[in-house]
């Protein structure tokens, strides 16, 4: 919802993108709602819920965050919920006028959704009635940034054509899209394919339509950046100073070659690629580039000129862009972080509740910016439950500590539509000023998730809350199948 640091100036909205959402959510409420925009104050995100029985009044600085102003209403006022994996939308004809205004700010400006894998073991076939309703929904929540992966394999067979393959060659690169996560991650390719140009079309398609709604609610789109993999045999074919890195196995897959960002034919590349995304899905300003992922190896090629010669190409292209990247095992590699500029880059931190052994991430990551973060599900496992006690505990003392790093909180599970009351309480984080009582917060979770205080509902999900939702397993935070 913000520019990134050195980009142009954050657009002007109105609130009809927020509008449509809820005439698609609340049909028989939606007219009983008035939107207001109002400017943000800095960096801060906020909105205000006042009004009159019937004539609900909503301000806040996005479309999106107007959403969640609504979605704060309905919790605590109404008694309503609305999650990805299923609605309670008991209402009065006439909605209830707040006893009070609700009032929420949050001056942490990223607010990250989704991981590189979602795509894969989620929904890698969704349509857009699919995404429309996963957008709304993480509007609600107060997301502002959200990866988009969907229609990259576009961006690739435009680029492969332009460097010696042919549209046979770069369709059979290009993996199905239940494995597309894993390529973007360089851990693979080609696997299901070859793709057939209607498939390759209609994921741009859907990617641009994604891509286009985020933006018209003040959500940014995330999107795959550059950093080198590329199909076998581009050296013979490009010549010049092209050298690439082997990059061997993983889990069985063959790796794609890994090219050396200090060429100027990695630049080339990366401009090409670039262009092609723009003209594909439009601009953006945060990009997602996980270098030597998962046993990634740099071979002959120092690190940090690995890094900056990936950050030279993305700022050619985009001047103010920022840099995301994953928080997960020894990436990012501290020689990695040391070469860029720190203060465009964004650490998605996957592990904060995963290890006993993480409790400065000021000192493991040299004060980059980074988004406290979880991934509460692993290999889209229908699991129930989380960390969320380290959760209270870690993120307010890390975002309060003196000359903290920390810009934003990072909800990403391996697969969403799963578990709604760890992504609610998780996406509450942000908007909160102190620990909460997660006790209480869990009994008022079974009031507005089945529609009423009932006294077996609460007592149930205060068994949860003890156990379930108190993950305590040694150094992992991977929950228990339900």
């Amino acid at each position: 919802a913000h520019a990134a640091e050195g980009s142009a100036k954050a657009p002007a909205f109105d609130t009809d993108a927020a509008r449509a959402a809820l005439n698609r959510l609340l049909p028989r409420h939606a007219e009983q709602f008035r939107l207001t925009l109002v400017p943000a104050q800095g960096r801060e995100d906020r909105f205000r819920v006042t009004g009159t029985t019937g004539r609900i009044t909503v301000t806040g600085t996005t479309p999106a965050v107007l959403l969640t102003g609504v979605h704060w209403y309905l919790k605590y006022v109404c008694g309503a919920h609305i999650t990805w994996n299923g609605d309670q939308l008991d209402l009065p004809r006439r909605l209830p006028a707040p006893v009070k205004p609700l009032e929420r700010s949050t001056s942490l400006p990223h607010r990250f959704a989704l991981n590189d894998t979602n795509d894969g073991y989620t929904a890698p076939y969704a349509d857009w009635a699919y995404w429309e309703r996963m957008i709304d929904v993480l509007a609600l929540h107060g997301c502002n940034e959200v990866l988009v992966v969907a229609g990259a394999e576009a961006v690739y067979h435009r680029v492969l054509t332009e460097f010696g393959y042919s549209d046979a060659e770069a369709r059979a690169w290009l993996p199905a899209p239940s494995h597309q996560p894993w390529w973007l991650l360089q851990n693979l390719s080609g696997y299901g394919g070859p793709l057939s140009a209607r498939l390759i079309a209609d994921r741009a398609a859907l990617g641009r339509r994604i891509a286009d709604r985020l933006r018209s609610l003040g959500i940014a789109p995330v999107l795959p950046g550059y950093y080198g993999h590329v199909p076998d045999g581009f050296v013979a074919r490009n010549g010049g100073d092209a050298r690439v890195v082997p990059q061997g196995v993983w889990h069985g897959f063959p790796r794609p070659d890994w090219l050396d960002p200090r060429t100027d034919a990695f630049a080339r590349v990366a401009a090409s690629f670039y262009r092609h995304q723009r003209e594909l899905f439009g601009a953006a300003d945060l990009f997602k580039m996980d270098l030597l992922h998962e046993g990634g190896t740099p071979g002959d090629v120092p690190v940090p000129d690995a890094a900056r010669g990936v950050e030279r190409a993305l700022r050619a292209a985009r001047p103010g862009a920022v840099w995301v990247i994953l928080g997960w095992e020894a990436n990012p590699l501290p020689a990695l972080l040391d070469a860029v500029d720190k203060k465009r880059m964004l650490i998605v931190d996957g592990v904060s509740d995963r290890y006993a052994s993480v409790t400065d991430r000021e000192k493991d990551w040299g004060g980059t910016p980074y988004a406290f973060g979880t991934i509460p599900n692993f290999g889209g496992r229908t699991t129930i439950g989380a960390r969320t006690h380290l959760w209270n505990e870690k993120f307010f003392a890390w975002r309060d500590k003196p000359d903290s790093a920390l810009a934003g909180t990072a909800f990403m599970p391996e697969a969403t539509d799963r578990d709604p009351a760890a992504f609610e309480l998780f996406s509450e984080l942000a908007w909160t000023k102190a620990p909460l009582d997660r006790a209480a917060w869990f009994s008022s979770y079974a009031d507005f998730r089945y529609g009423g205080r009932d006294r077996a509902a609460r007592s149930a999900w205060r068994a949860l809350h003890d156990t379930a939702y108190r993950h305590t397993a040694v150094e992992r935070s991977d929950p228990h199948d339900s």
